[in-house]
């Protein structure tokens, strides 16, 4: 039932369709649609391949020399890439320009994606009863809606002002302008609105394909990103009364053996094997640990110990053993000195320059080959709906009561005790948006979300780049600096893409 997507087909058939891909236009005439498109079962192999686009190494998989989300943290005050060559590092450091490798594959994966689905979108509604019941053909389009939705919300919170393609293009009107970002925010929650029931229910679907519940997900991430609180707190309750639930333990929810359970929402599928696609993005050598990306040390002090105390203060803290009395999330998350990995009693100072080490997503059981792994990515998880839904409330003036309900729902889980009045106000100002940001941070470091947060808080640089140069470089030298410019809260467009489409114009910034 899991692993769905690996279909060697696609690379031939459908990606004409990515007529954004400015680099790579095969012949949008070449497709064989009038022998392709005859079976119920054709238009699901179509589908399938817009699921395997979300494979890239630049969205939802990453390795050292690809950026997907998920090492977006690395450019975070969460954590610093080692090696100055890797992709995201150029970004991390304030280096990047308009020929930045990770900016320039993100666009061209995503494109590469976005023609997948339109050509979905376009073809299925046409092919007739006679071919694909009605009922089925809109599930598929409306599948393909969410993955195109999930990828221009990327776009919008990156590049900002991008073309928006709604349909299939032939070459000669691939040129084509950007639209603003809030056309295509407009354009992505209008158009999932309209598709998202006809989606299936969670228990009606094989794993790892978009259901109601992950539309749902979807629409509140866009809003909560566009500051949309009504909105984004409205469509996280329709997951959370949906039949979704905490996995009992934080640690084992990201074990391959437990990522098929009823917190996941919507994973992007890996499977390892030589005719499969296994995951990269949190890969490593031999027995050692994830030491090419480097989580930074104010992350692991974030975390409070067991008595509600942040590290700072509280009298439990042992420097020499970090995870000794601390929220158990610290520990499932990050491997530091004294704990243990693969059976031994670790010092990640002799691994990383900080001292610590990602634990979260890594095989520790196997010994074979980490860049071929089972690991699930999760795009959504019912963990992270209910902190979209309390971060709407504490922005639009929610009763902190049900802040704190939707809260220790995650604290219980991790064994850690329920938030109250007193704890924000002693620790975070009497501020309720900065004690669910910090909540975001402890239960969602390393799933690809803290960099969007940064920037659409405004306050990247004061926490990636201003407070790691004081922090980090005042306790490790060897942290590489960073540098900040006003341009850097938006990506540039690739300047091959501005090369070969005479309608794009460079951001204003850059």
């Amino acid at each position: 039932m899991k692993k769905i997507f690996s279909i060697l087909f696609i690379t031939t058939i459908l990606f004409a369709g990515c007529s954004k891909d400015f680099l790579d236009r095969e012949s949008l005439t070449a497709l064989a649609d009038d022998t392709f498109w005859t079976t119920e079962a054709d238009a699901k192999m179509a589908l399938a391949g817009c699921y395997s686009a979300l494979q890239s190494h630049s969205l939802y998989d990453s390795d050292p020399w690809g950026g997907g989300v998920q090492r977006w943290d690395y450019m975070t005050d969460d954590g610093a890439n080692r090696w100055g060559w890797m992709q995201g590092g150029k970004v991390g450091r304030g280096e990047h320009d308009t020929s930045d490798g990770l900016i320039s594959n993100f666009w061209g994966a995503s494109y590469r994606a976005i023609g997948r689905t339109n050509r979905v979108i376009d073809v299925v509604p046409t092919l007739g009863d006679e071919i694909i019941p009605e009922a089925s053909a809109k599930q598929i389009v409306a599948e393909a809606k969410f993955i195109r939705a999930l990828i221009y919300n990327l776009l919008s919170m990156t590049y900002e002002d991008v073309p928006l393609i709604t349909t299939v293009q032939d070459v000669a009107d691939a040129n084509v302008p950007k639209n603003s970002k809030s056309e295509i925010v407009e354009f992505i929650i209008s158009d999932l609105e309209g598709s998202v029931e006809d989606l299936a229910a969670p228990n009606g679907t094989a794993w790892g394909k978009a259901t109601k519940g992950a539309g749902y997900a979807l629409l509140a991430r866009i809003n909560l990103y566009n500051e949309n609180w009504t909105a984004a707190a409205a469509w996280s309750q329709k997951v959370i009364d949906m039949d979704y639930a905490l996995f009992s333990d934080f640690h084992g929810l990201f074990q391959n053996a437990n990522e098929v359970n009823n917190e996941v929402i919507f994973p992007v599928c890996f499977m390892r094997g030589p005719d499969e696609d296994g995951a990269n993005f949190a890969a490593y050598w031999g027995t050692g640990v994830l030491g090419y990306s480097q989580p930074l040390s104010n992350l692991g002090e974030d975390y409070f110990c067991i008595d509600g105390q942040p590290s700072s203060v509280s009298p439990l803290y042992n420097p020499d053993i970090p995870k000794e009395n601390r929220d158990p999330r610290f520990d499932a998350s990050l491997m530091s000195n004294g704990g243990e990995w693969r059976g031994e009693i670790l010092n990640p100072f002799t691994k990383t320059q900080t001292g610590y080490a990602q634990r979260k997503y890594t095989e520790e059981q196997n010994s074979e080959n980490h860049f071929d792994a089972e690991e699930d990515f999760y795009v959504f998880r019912l963990g992270e709906v209910l902190l979209m839904k309390a971060e709407a409330l504490a922005e639009s003036g929610g009763s902190s009561s049900d802040i704190f309900a939707l809260i220790n729902q995650l604290r219980d889980r991790a064994g850690m005790i329920q938030v109250d009045q007193a704890e924000v106000t002693n620790y975070f100002g009497g501020s309720l948006v900065e004690m669910v940001r910090h909540e975001r941070r402890i239960e969602t470091a390393f799933e690809g979300l803290r960099y969007l947060d940064l920037k659409r808080w405004g306050i990247q640089k004061e926490r990636a780049i201003d407070f790691y140069m004081e922090y980090e470089q005042a306790n490790n030298s060897k942290l590489k600096l960073r540098y900040w410019d006003p341009k850097h809260v938006v990506w540039p467009i690739p300047q091959t893409e501005l090369d070969v489409n005479t309608e794009l114009v460079q951001n204003e910034l850059w």
